[in-house]
């Protein structure tokens, strides 16, 4: 049964879910830092505006480090590294590590809480006679304005909303802000080396927020580095689904992001290895569900972009337990086959995936690559026996089984009752969130 009384399982597995609880420890820390220093501080025309920048771009170093594949990739195998043995309770705590995502939103927001202090001081100083470069304090007004479009683009309900408008002004706006970034710290750097008699470049080199941009820009620049031109061949499994397959090698259990046009908008998918019988490499599983998926199963492509290194998701997690329920929906199958067709797995599981019609939409090489893995698991026919009661089939399972954790890949309305469903009755409960 539900362990703790209505308010307490609110709170704690959705108001206050991991995520939040790190984008807040982020934010709450950064808030105590700014007001320790500026109740610390000898008068605000004497605020030393570096330390504000420097607090602003270690901020905005932080949050783009967070978001790198190679980071995330780093914190996944680190996590890998926990064996079975270890108890249930801390294998539990460091499954969470996927909701990561808290640090890239709390860093985000906490940077620009310190440019807004730095602005209202850089005004204050500029009508004072203290801050007198024009110039700078223009561009210090834009990066500022520039730091509240990405902000208030990252809220959720308009992040969801307005989706591809929210990924264009995340990365357009991203490298306007580190552009506009550069050349105030230049413009910074050359009066502060006026006023010291010394160099420009001397003045940058002592400045932390000098290497905090460098790293920033750095790290904004690597995955196109890795951006490479793939060839996908198509093999449609039905009106609703395609499987796109490709002969690079992928490490197991990561996912890629295609695109048609590389600057405007990117999709994840999971990849799964090539099962018997198949040529070398890998595949990916799309379906209509969206505009874009829509057109791709139509009008597959021959050549698609990817960028960046292959990195695990959510369901990488499952590694560290010894058995696990793993709940699907339609097309989710396709990220889960990431783990279930994994030849290196030593992760028991149990498959619970429901649908309409899924041998007929997905083939029967997927279902059986299913069963392979799980002679007995509950595949359900929605067309045929209507929509079944997902989270008591679950627990059911979990209880059948003796399962350690449930891992769900569904809408994010079921994933949520699921996962919530679970974590109330003590079940360890993963699926992907959609705050970050």
């Amino acid at each position: 049964g539900k362990r703790q009384i209505r308010p307490i399982r609110v709170v704690r597995h959705t108001i206050f879910n991991v995520y939040r609880r790190l984008f807040s420890i982020v934010l709450i820390a950064n808030v105590i830092a700014l007001v320790v220093y500026l109740l610390n501080s000898s008068g605000v025309l004497r605020i030393n505006i570096w330390n504000l920048a420097t607090a602003s771009s270690a901020n905005i170093f932080v949050a783009s480090a967070i978001r790198q594949d190679y980071v995330q990739g780093l914190l996944y195998r680190c996590a890998w590294l926990i064996p079975h043995s270890a108890s249930l309770k801390m294998r539990r705590i460091i499954a969470k590590l996927y909701e990561n995502g808290g640090i890239h939103s709390g860093c985000g927001i906490a940077a620009t809480m310190w440019f807004l202090a730095l602005t209202v001081l850089a005004a204050i100083q500029f009508s004072h006679g203290v801050f007198t470069s024009r110039p700078l304090f223009t561009l210090t007004c834009c990066l500022q304005a520039l730091l509240f479009v990405i902000t208030i683009s990252a809220y959720p309900a308009l992040r969801t909303r307005y989706h591809n408008n929210f990924e264009m002004s995340h990365r357009f706006a991203g490298w306007i802000v580190i552009i506009v970034f550069w050349v105030e710290l230049s413009l910074l750097a050359t009066a502060t080396a006026n006023m010291e008699s010394t160099s420009t470049g001397g003045v940058l080199a002592k400045q932390p927020s000098f290497w905090f941009l460098i790293s920033t820009t750095f790290h904004a620049i690597l995955p196109w580095v890795n951006l490479r031109r793939w060839e996908f061949q198509a093999d449609h499994l039905s009106n609703h689904a395609i499987r796109l397959h490709f002969s690079q090698t992928v490490s197991p259990f990561t996912g890629i992001a295609i695109s048609r046009s590389p600057l405007f908008e990117w999709h994840p998918f999971a990849t799964m290895p090539s099962l018997a019988g198949e040529p070398t490499g890998g595949s990916l599983i799309c379906s209509a569900a969206g505009d874009w998926t829509k057109d791709a199963v139509k009008n597959p492509r021959r050549y698609y972009w990817v960028k960046g290194i292959p990195k695990p998701g959510v369901l990488g997690m499952c590694l560290i337990f010894k058995q696990v329920v793993v709940v699907t929906t339609g097309s989710g199958i396709g990220p889960c086959l990431s783990i279930l067709a994994s030849p290196i797995r030593k992760t028991a599981c149990r498959v619970l995936w429901s649908g309409p019609d899924p041998e007929k939409t997905f083939g029967s090489e997927i279902t059986d690559c299913v069963r392979r893995v799980d002679p007995r698991a509950v595949i359900i026919d929605t067309k045929a026996s209507g929509r079944p009661d997902m989270l008591a089939l679950t627990y059911s399972l979990y209880l059948e089984c003796n399962a350690e954790a449930v891992f769900v890949i569904s809408n994010p309305k079921l994933t949520r009752k699921i996962v919530y469903g679970m974590e109330c009755r003590g079940v360890p409960a993963f699926g992907p969130i959609w705050d970050s």
